[in-house]
């Protein structure tokens, strides 16, 4: 028994361990189109404003896959559209589809700049890093519309409360022995800060939310099971509407009878 203890741990202390550290900023904020951290105009996916993720365990981490979720879509959607007309500021939220893994398009501009954009079908877009050493970190990309979404609430805060976004950020990568986990954090601007003029400052901060050992065989199992009920459902409505077709004259004369 202690023999296997001890193996569990020795096991346990050599897993990779990665997870998102705190970024504080004291920032002027750019034009509501514009990046964080360069300046320059940002596009429809990611921008190169970033956060550091370190692997705080005993081995490499390898194969690196992260994406991020809008976790309080219809709140911020619901706060963007009770503000208040401005004459120089606008950004909405619509064309939400459930269906496609909760997209959604955003629409702002920005007229002192003559700045007008429309991200179409905003998803879980994935991007891929190699691998995080034990005791080191990387930075990985913030998605652009949270910068967007939290430039224009600043802006226009001072009359109107607004709800900031909240991220779920996935991360799935591989252990030494190419074992694949998949860890969830949620990613958020702390509620302290300090607004001034234009001026930031704050911190983006993470909390732990699942972590799991993915077992494809499981997972691509319950793809297929998935997949072959989503097919038994549109046979069965294609069956249904054939046999009502077939049955509508019959029961027409039952009916005059």
């Amino acid at each position: 028994m202690a023999v296997v203890i001890q193996y569990k741990q020795f096991k346990k202390i050599r897993e990779p361990i990665i997870a998102p550290a705190m970024r504080s900023f004291d920032l002027e904020l750019p034009e509501t189109h514009l990046d964080w951290d360069t300046g320059e105009k940002i596009d429809d996916k990611f921008s190169e404003t970033t956060v550091p993720v370190y692997n705080y365990g005993g081995t490499t981490a390898i194969n690196i896959k992260y994406s991020y979720k809008l976790i309080n879509l219809v709140e911020v959607k619901e706060s963007l559209d009770n503000i208040v007309e401005y004459v120089d500021y606008e950004i909405k939220i619509d064309s939400i589809d459930e269906k496609a893994k909760g997209s959604f398009d955003l629409y702002f501009s920005n007229t002192r700049k003559n700045n007008m954009l429309r991200i179409h079908n905003i998803r879980s877009y994935i991007r891929s890093k190699d691998l995080i050493k034990h005791g080191e970190n990387i930075d990985i990309f913030l998605p652009s519309y949270f910068l967007v979404i939290i430039n224009y609430s600043f802006r226009l805060s001072a009359l109107d409360e607004i709800k900031l976004p909240v991220l779920e950020l996935t991360l799935r990568y591989n252990d030494v022995n190419y074992q694949d986990w998949e860890v969830k954090y949620i990613i958020k601007m702390d509620g302290s800060y300090k607004y001034k003029g234009n001026r930031l400052e704050s911190s983006f901060v993470s909390e732990f939310v699942s972590k799991k050992r993915i077992n494809w065989k499981v997972e691509n199992a319950k793809v297929k099971i998935s997949k072959v009920f989503k097919q038994g459902m549109i046979r069965l409505k294609i069956l249904k509407k054939k046999v009502h077709k077939k049955m509508l004259p019959l029961l027409t004369k039952l009916r005059h009878k």
